[in-house]
């Protein structure tokens, strides 16, 4: 019966596959086996309750192969044959990639992410665990991840495994499918590595390498898996495109179809006889759960509440007066490090920092770090990691029920734009803090100093910028942020600490809108000055001078995102005819405006290993030479 079920998911994996004109039937004939085992024995979800605390995770981070993950979706029922025909099609239920929805657990298809990702769902999992198990296991699930040969070649994959073995995340069980072909033919000119002590050295188990096709060796090798105290990897040989007599053990079987006397071929090595139903794996009794809900109340409602996403009210005005002695001209990293504090209190709150913590004041006074023996803690040290440290907060936010931040300086957000693509391609919420947010980071050099950063965030769609100038736009920031549903965003603060107490009063219904008039006057404007952060410092300097002789109107446009939802009338009223965009990045977003008359006054080549006072006149970003153009605009 079980060569004719795995047969029979063959069968339709290459149905679909052809039908759609396009996709990746190797990978899915390599692994039929083993998935099938894994799925059928050793696979606990309960798909009629979504929303089941304790069901287990199935990561394919190499994503090309999802088809056969349909394929069981339809054997249950949740899937219709006609979703099967519509793979890769417009709108489908069965994209190229996984996407992350009800019954896919994570979106990947760039190679290695899935790892990342498929830990942080684990890292999660443990966290829960710690907190929410009494005497019942309310946690206890499996998270298993699909790799391939690319994903262990690509870099984010060593990261995250190191990571894993560091801290001992023994609810992760990685199933290598090692066929030794990748799309460029065999790969042993270019992979070679000794993939069992590799692991070893990293604190992960490793059990094979073993027959992948070899029913016995799979089933003994799953089940030895699940009793491991740490982390495992599962190392199959297999055959890419098995029993295709045409193509087998070739890089052309990887993502190419099968033409009509290839298919014919593997129809004569396949019978099909044998239409699978999956029984339903129930993974918490009822009895049990009333048991927990009668003696743990205070856990059961704290639980409820994290997984609801019930977020506790954020007293703004309670931070505001608290905080506003302590922060008088300060940094807005450290600025925002106190609302850190205040925001700590959440449960659901947890992030960290790749080894910079000191440096970008993301680790709040109430909380502790992470290590193998403590995961009540919600801090992480994530080491050098800024790839592996964003994929990771994407496991753990993946069920839309934790608020998630990480952070490293603004000029290595570069290292995560791939896994902030899919944080907002996903519709997830995670919070990117970045500091060190300008040349003003002086004498570390050009390698150090984002220029072009500001720019490539701001492009990404969906993702909220803010670059905040103050305590009330970080109060107002933060709120946002954390309110924010199915948007990601990012927080751009600075090291240096500068002059941010010229404004006594704002007007909080402006604010919120992304964009808003400083100083506050109603007659006729001479000059609009847009700026944000701590650029903003430099244009109030310029301002005290200029306002004996001419009217001013100074703009923070700290979120442009934010500032674009707003109604036309309120756009329009913030611009003049003559308007200058001041800022350190060569970011020229605002043209899209079609404002009259715009001058950008930025940033248009790399810095140099200065101090902070001859990087501004590098750049020409002194006082001297921004009047000088002011005055050159207002006369025109």
């Amino acid at each position: 019966m079980l060569y004719n079920i795995i047969n029979n998911v063959r069968l339709i994996c290459i149905k679909s596959i052809q039908k759609s004109n396009s996709g990746h039937p190797g990978m899915p004939l390599g692994i039929t086996e083993m998935f099938t085992f894994l799925w059928y024995f050793f696979y606990k979800n309960n798909f009629k309750n979504i929303k089941n605390l304790n069901k287990d995770k199935i990561i394919i981070s190499n994503g090309h192969g999802v088809i056969i993950q349909y394929v069981f979706l339809y054997f249950l029922n949740i899937f219709k044959i006609k979703e099967l025909k519509k793979l890769r099609k417009f709108n489908s239920l069965t994209p190229a990639h996984p996407e992350l929805s009800n019954f896919i657990d994570a979106s990947t298809g760039p190679l290695g992410q899935g790892i990342g990702i498929g830990i942080g769902n684990g890292i999660k999992n443990k966290i829960f665990k710690n907190k929410f198990n009494k005497k019942i296991n309310i946690f206890s699930n499996k998270i298993w991840i699909f790799c391939g040969d690319g994903c262990l070649m690509e870099g984010v994959g060593n990261e995250s495994i190191s990571f894993c073995g560091s801290l001992n995340v023994n609810n992760i069980i990685l199933l290598y499918d090692s066929n030794n072909i990748s799309i460029d033919g065999i790969i042993k000119n270019y992979f070679f590595e000794n993939i069992k002590q590799k692991f070893n050295s990293m604190n992960w188990d490793v059990i094979g390498p073993i027959d992948g096709h070899n029913y016995k060796l799979i089933k003994k090798s799953i089940q030895k898996s699940i009793k491991s105290f740490f982390p495992i990897l599962i190392y199959f040989k297999t055959i890419i495109g098995f029993l295709s007599p045409d193509k087998s053990y070739t890089e052309s079987v990887h993502g190419s179809i099968f033409n009509k006397k290839q298919t014919i071929n593997i129809y004569k090595n396949y019978t099909i006889k044998y239409l699978y139903k999956k029984k339903i794996f129930f993974d918490i009794k009822k009895k049990y759960f009333i048991y927990y809900i009668k003696n743990y109340k205070f856990s059961f409602l704290e639980l409820i509440r994290i997984l609801n996403n019930i977020i506790i009210k954020i007293n703004l005005i309670k931070i505001y007066f608290k905080n506003e002695k302590k922060i008088i001209n300060k940094s807005t990293r450290l600025i925002s490090n106190f609302i850190i504090n205040d925001l700590s209190n959440f449960n659901e709150f947890i992030g960290g920092s790749a080894d910079l913590t000191s440096s970008n004041l993301t680790k709040g006074n109430k909380i502790n770090s992470i290590s193998k023996k403590k995961f009540n803690n919600r801090f992480f040290n994530y080491g050098v990691r800024e790839f592996t440290m964003s994929l990771i907060n994407y496991g753990i936010v993946s069920e839309k029920n934790m608020i998630t931040f990480c952070s490293t300086f603004l000029v290595f957000s570069n290292y995560m734009y791939s896994a902030i693509r899919n944080f907002n391609i996903s519709k997830l919420k995670n919070i990117f803090i970045f500091t060190h947010d300008s040349f003003f980071v002086g004498e570390d050099g050009p390698t150090h100093q984002p220029i072009e950063h500001l720019k490539q965030l701001r492009s990404f769609p969906r993702l909220f910028v803010f670059r905040p100038y103050n305590l009330i736009e970080l109060i107002i920031s933060w709120y946002i942020i954390i309110k924010l549903e199915k948007n990601s965003s990012s927080l751009i603060l600075s090291r240096q600490n500068f002059k941010n107490n010229y404004v006594k009063f704002i007007n909080i219904n402006n604010i919120i809108k992304g964009g808003y008039i400083l100083n506050y006057k109603n007659f006729k404007i001479d000059l609009t000055i847009i700026s944000s952060g701590s650029d903003l410092e430099h244009v109030f300097n310029c301002f005290f001078f200029l306002k004996k002789y001419f009217n001013i109107k100074i703009i923070s446009l700290y979120c442009f995102l934010l500032f674009n939802k707003q109604n036309k009338s309120y756009k329009n009223n913030i611009f003049s005819k003559k308007t200058l965009f001041f800022e350190s990045s060569n970011d020229i977003f605002l043209n899209k405006y079609n404002i009259n008359y715009l001058y950008i006054f930025n940033i248009k080549k790399y810095g140099k290993s200065a101090t902070e006072n001859d990087l501004k006149k590098y750049f020409n970003f002194t006082k001297k030479n921004l009047i000088k153009l002011c005055l050159y605009i207002i006369k025109i």
